[in-house]
Parts: C-alpha cells; sequence; structure tokens
C-alpha cells in the first residue's frame, strides 16, 4: 500500500535542532564581590596613607614649637624649676610617713564615755603598714564597758577593737585591756579632717 504524498516517512527534523545555553550567573557574582573587595581595599590603603601624611604633619608642628620654646627659654631657669620639683618630691615623701597622732587623740576623745579612762597606749606599726594599737584603762560598770565597745565598733578606722583581761577592781570599776587596729589615715598628717563621732551617752 502506498503513503500518500503528504505523510513524511521520517520523524528526523530537516533542520537542526537549538538549543539555548544559560548564563551562569555564579562567575559574574564572584567578578563583581571581587571588584567591591579590591575597591574596599584601595580606599582603606588611601585613607591609612592620608591619616600617616596627617601624623606626621603633626608630629613636625609640635616639633617646631617645642624648638621655638626651647630657644626662647633660659636653662638656668628650668634648672631651678628642676630643682625645686625635688625638693617638693622630696619634702611630700618625708612628711607622708611622719606620724601625727593629733587625730587619733581626737576621735579617741569623741569615743570616750566620761566614765571610762584610759591608763596607758601603745602604738607599733606592722608589717603591711598596719598600725597596731594597745590601750589598758578603767570603766565604772560593765555596762559602761559594752556601751563603750559599741562606740569602738561605729569608727570604721578603728578595726578588730578586742577587750580583754576585763577584771574588776579593788575600787569596784572595772579594768581592762583594749587592742585593736588602726587605719593609716588615722596617723598620717596629710589626713583629711572627718567629722568626729559621738559616743553613746
Amino acid at each position: 500500500m502506498a503513503l500518500p504524498p503528504t505523510v513524511p516517512t521520517s520523524f528526523v527534523p530537516k533542520q537542526p535542532v537549538q538549543t539555548t545555553r544559560r548564563a551562569k550567573r555564579s562567575g559574574n557574582l564572584f567578578f563583581t564581590v571581587s571588584l567591591v573587595v579590591m575597591a574596599l581595599a584601595i580606599a582603606g590603603a588611601g585613607a591609612t596613607f592620608v591619616y600617616q601624611y596627617v601624623l606626621e604633619s603633626i608630629r613636625d608642628n609640635k616639633a617646631k614649637e617645642l624648638a621655638a620654646v626651647e630657644a626662647t627659654t633660659n636653662r638656668a631657669t628650668i634648672d631651678e624649676f628642676i630643682r625645686l620639683r625635688d625638693r617638693l618630691v622630696a619634702s611630700r615623701t618625708i612628711l607622708d610617713g611622719h606620724v601625727a597622732l593629733s587625730q587619733y587623740f581626737d576621735v579617741l576623745e569623741a569615743l570616750t564615755l566620761k566614765t571610762v579612762s584610759y591608763d596607758s597606749l601603745e602604738l607599733v606599726e606592722a608589717e603591711g603598714g598596719r598600725i597596731e594599737l594597745t590601750m589598758n584603762g578603767e570603766a565604772r560598770t560593765f555596762n559602761t564597758l559594752a556601751a563603750q565597745s559599741a562606740a569602738f565598733a561605729s569608727e570604721k578606722r578603728i578595726k578588730r577593737a578586742i577587750f580583754s583581761d576585763i577584771q574588776v577592781t579593788q575600787s569596784g570599776r572595772v579594768s581592762f585591756s583594749l587592742s585593736a587596729e588602726l587605719a593609716p589615715e588615722l596617723i598620717r598628717w596629710q589626713a583629711p579632717v572627718a567629722a568626729l563621732p559621738v559616743a553613746p551617752s
């Protein structure tokens, strides 16, 4: 049976099939990022160079100003100021180590009750700049001694105040020994004068 001439005898296309290729966007993106990074690096290098130039210019100007001041300054005057500074530093060092008990006595007077008296006082400078205090005294009663202990406890510059060797004397009073540690600023001359504490009535 013969096929009509309008029916194709083969399914193979007569013209070549054209295929379209998609452009690779990843390559373009990498190239763009590289350009941005390179531009930032160039800008950073330029900014660093400019900043260095500005700093060098400021340094040179300050050096010129210093040289001009030195040229107009008398060397003898400078040496005199240096000697005066050394004297002041030495004097301050000596005074900082000077012991002045006036402030401690003011605080002790303000803290001591009227019915308490002291017989002896000893101060010893221990290691680390600690000042150890030892005093002996008498109080009228045990209640007075308890109130005196509370008064010392209220003063922050007198630390670890301990009353010991408590005994009743032949006169009926209460004798005691007091050991404590004083803050260094309480016996130094340069210590600021603080408000004096008030002993309980």
